[in-house]
């Protein structure tokens, strides 16, 4: 049986999962619309034009709006309906009150921006309102997904216990799985750092989740891409053995999290950097071979023109520009969004095709074959665009989440790359638009069907329940803490937009502070923050790399004196870090280049003059004797030094 006709057939044979899967469905559309929308006002935003005037406010919470819709509540309501499917079996009243609660909280999650103050905090991962209506209702939709997890569990076993499972079974399975340690992993760092009190908190409890939460996704991705190709050949993809092999390897690098955890303190720069290279290094070797395997298969098929080939391709293409461009992603810059927009791109378009596909046989309407033939081509290369203007205007060291008009002046190209990710932008939100709407119409019948379950015999525990938790929501929001909002002002001495003045003030001397005092790990911190807040301050990259030298991670510490030094080619100690980095690296040339440039810039009465030509008196000897022992003769004629030594990390300059 064609993969297609067993999900139809566990549709139509099990009532209580099609209600079921009918709310999860009807959630996960309702999340991309909105996001659709608050995608709009991004995009409005980042077109270059110069008299245009925008709200950073509104920029801010568009933006955290738009990833958590796009992103979570639609990524993982289409994951639980998905497993729901896989299940199978009576919808009881857990798995109802799975659904209600996360409801629940997407509903809080859109109201509260209308209900008190909500500064927007843009967290990597997972952004959020610092609005305790905000935060409670994001809760409850984790708490809703997490539990549609756990009651799906002994359907699954039940399936895998009757022999052959199929590989989107088995990929909905292992997600499962990752599901629960990234649920592991929030817990672990709620314990570790409680309820964050500033910005910053919100990064670290966010961090180690929302990288687990990431294969999730790829496995997902991966069911998907078998399911389509399949459908594509009409033939199995690979042999079986070599799917499951592809699956396990997806899903085990996950359990490296729960290592990490154990290794490093969460609020540490080795936990940061151990949960990034596991990322980095284990999430997407499986999916590329899968997307090389489905490629081969279907370009080497005679289905090349089908109605699923190319937006199954296009896909694939999508998530292998999205890890090309990654590899280049060197600072906080629009190479960062155009990296997940890639990833993030894929696995929505590979859920579009799939929906399209199973909506004929899951709500018994056709579908005009125009639209769904061009709709998903449309997303696809507006996306592709979009990736494409905003890593070219990344590569020019535009950084992200901030407004065009902070870097319009300073960078000519910006107009041209920006226009570029503007006619992409448009095209992809055309295309989720068009989704969202003609899959709106053709489940119909199946919204009449599920919402008579809502609030018919069967379901009586369903809306209680809802009532129950709408008044559970209120309750814990007036518990938490009262959360105050920063006022973003901008004002002529920040030229970085509009940003928590107080906060970037304190962050910046706690990190001046901790770094005099040599806690490096600590300093290194606070002066990530500071650069999530003000990504063109050359005096936070400055900092850093002390930071990191002092923690001898000299490449780091390099890269941030670089930026620093292209930001603003006139910051003096910028080149005094430098060259010490590149002598930490053994490169005594490229050192002496840098200490040249820093005497060079440097004033006559600059305390830290004659260290600086000490050293350059240090390395040229150092390089004499090389070149000498090689068999040059050269000339050592040092600059004007006074034979002292460069001075040690704890007597640096700090701005």
């Amino acid at each position: 049986m064609a993969v297609f006709d067993q999900i139809a057939a566990a549709w139509h044979e099990q009532t209580g999962v099609r209600r079921l899967a009918g709310g999860w469905l009807l959630l996960a559309l309702l999340a991309l619309g909105l996001s659709t929308v608050c995608a709009l006002l991004l995009v409005v935003a980042r077109i270059p034009l110069p008299d245009a005037v925008a709200s950073a406010h509104l920029f801010r919470s568009s933006l955290v709006l738009h990833v958590g819709l796009a992103v979570l509540v639609w990524f993982l309501s289409c994951a639980a309906a998905v497993w729901t499917l896989a299940a199978g079996g009576e919808a009881g009243r857990w798995r109802w009150g799975a659904l209600a609660l996360s409801i629940a909280g997407v509903l809080a999650m859109c109201l509260a921006p209308f209900f008190g103050p909500a500064t927007p905090v843009l967290s990597n991962y997972v952004p959020v309102l610092d609005s305790r209506l905000y935060l409670v209702g994001l809760a409850c939709f984790f708490g809703g997904v997490l539990l549609c997890a756990l009651t799906s569990i002994s359907g699954l076993i039940h399936h895998f216990s009757q022999g052959a499972v199929a590989i989107w079974r088995l990929a909905a399975a292992l997600s499962m799985g990752v599901m629960a340690v990234a649920f592991s992993a929030a817990v672990a760092s709620y314990a570790a750092i409680g309820m964050p009190a500033d910005p910053g908190g919100f990064e670290l409890l966010a961090w180690g989740p929302g990288h687990v939460l990431q294969f999730v996704h790829v496995l997902l991705l991966m069911g998907v891409w078998v399911v389509l190709a399949e459908h594509v050949l009409d033939a199995p993809l690979a042999p079986r053995f070599w799917l499951i092999v592809l699956m396990l390897a997806a899903a085990l690098p996950a359990l490296g999290a729960t290592v990490i955890y154990a290794l490093h303190p969460v609020a540490s720069w080795e936990f940061r950097a151990a949960l990034t290279r596991l990322m980095s290094l284990g999430s997407w070797p499986a999916a590329t071979l899968l997307a090389v395997l489905v490629l081969v298969r279907v370009f080497r098929s005679r289905s090349g023109n089908s109605i699923v080939a190319w937006p199954l391709c296009l896909s694939i293409v999508l998530f292998l520009s999205g890890c090309l461009v990654g590899a280049f992603i060197r600072s906080d810059t629009t190479v960062v969004p155009a990296h997940y927009h890639g990833t993030v791109g894929a696995v929505t378009l590979a859920y579009m095709t799939m929906g399209f596909r199973l909506l004929p046989a899951i709500s018994g309407s056709k579908l005009h074959e125009r639209l769904v033939r061009w709709q998903p081509l449309i997303y696809g290369a507006g996306l592709l665009i979009l990736v494409a203007g905003l890593a070219w205007s990344g590569l020019l060291g535009v950084p992200r989440k901030t407004l065009h008009i902070d870097v319009i002046a300073e960078y000519p190209a910006y107009f041209l790359a920006m226009s570029l990710a503007g006619v992409g932008g448009f095209l992809a939100v055309t295309g989720a638009g068009l989704f969202v709407l003609n899959a709106m119409v053709r489940l119909r019948p199946v919204l009449r069907f599920s919402a008579r379950a809502l609030f018919g015999q069967p379901a009586r525990a369903f809306s209680i329940g809802t009532l129950c938790l709408t008044v559970i929501i209120g309750v814990f929001s007036l518990m938490l803490p009262e959360r105050g909002a920063a006022t973003q002002v901008a004002g002529p001495a920040m030229p970085h937009g509009q940003l928590p003045r107080d906060e970037l003030a304190q962050r910046f001397a706690n990190g001046a502070s901790l770094l005099a005092a040599r806690q490096y790990q600590a300093a290194a911190g606070e002066f990530h923050r500071v650069l999530e807040l003000a990504p063109r301050m050359p005096e936070a990259h400055v900092n850093m790399g002390f930071a990191m030298i002092g923690l001898q991670r000299y490449d780091i510490a390099r890269d941030s004196f670089n930026v620093a030094i292209d930001l603003r080619p006139s910051q003096t100690n910028a080149y005094y870090g430098l060259a010490e980095a590149l002598e930490g690296l053994h490169d005594l040339e490229g050192a002496l280049g840098a200490m040249r440039s820093y005497v060079h810039l440097s004033k006559k009465d600059d305390a830290y003059l004659a260290k600086a030509n000490a050293a350059i008196w240090e390395w040229e000897e150092q390089l004499g004797k090389k070149r000498q022992a090689a068999g040059d003769r050269v000339a050592v004629i040092p600059e004007n030094g006074n034979g002292t030594i460069a001075y040690p990390i704890r007597e640096k300059k700090i701005h």
